[in-house]
């Protein structure tokens, strides 16, 4: 009797062991290509030309995704050019842990430092996105 039950407690913890590793293997090999579950940590905005782009951000850059790629393609840029609640062409640049902004991506006038960006996505729905959200 006492043989059973250790027989199957170490079935039980080989089992353990081998989902946990099973895990973290897949986790590991999902992080290294990219692929990650983080796409409800984008923002879908419309730019200054009522393009419609998807971007995050990645090494202290903004990732830009066309939704149409036919004269544009996917790049990386230190600025985003999107429009605010309030209709008005902003643009963002990352400093340390938040955003500073320009109206209409003018940098001699004042700026502003925010700790998110307030933009219109593509249905013309008020969104607000930190940097921590936006950070791959």
């Amino acid at each position: 009797m006492v043989k059973g039950l250790l027989a199957l407690s170490a079935v039980f913890v080989a089992t353990v062991i081998g989902s946990v590793l099973a895990f973290e293997l897949k986790t590991a090999s999902i992080h290294e290509t990219g692929n990650e579950a983080w796409a409800h940590q984008k923002m879908e905005f419309v730019s200054w030309n009522n393009e419609r782009w998807t971007a995050w951000v990645k090494d202290d850059s903004f990732e830009h995704t066309p939704e149409s790629s036919g004269y544009w393609h996917r790049h990386s840029n230190p600025s985003l050019a999107f429009i605010d609640w309030n209709g008005e062409p902003w643009q963002a640049k990352i400093a340390e842990d938040s955003f500073v902004i320009a109206n209409r991506g003018d940098w001699s006038m004042p700026t502003e430092t925010v700790e998110a960006l307030h933009y219109l996505d593509w249905s013309g729905q008020r969104q607000i996105r930190t940097l921590a959200q936006l950070s791959r």
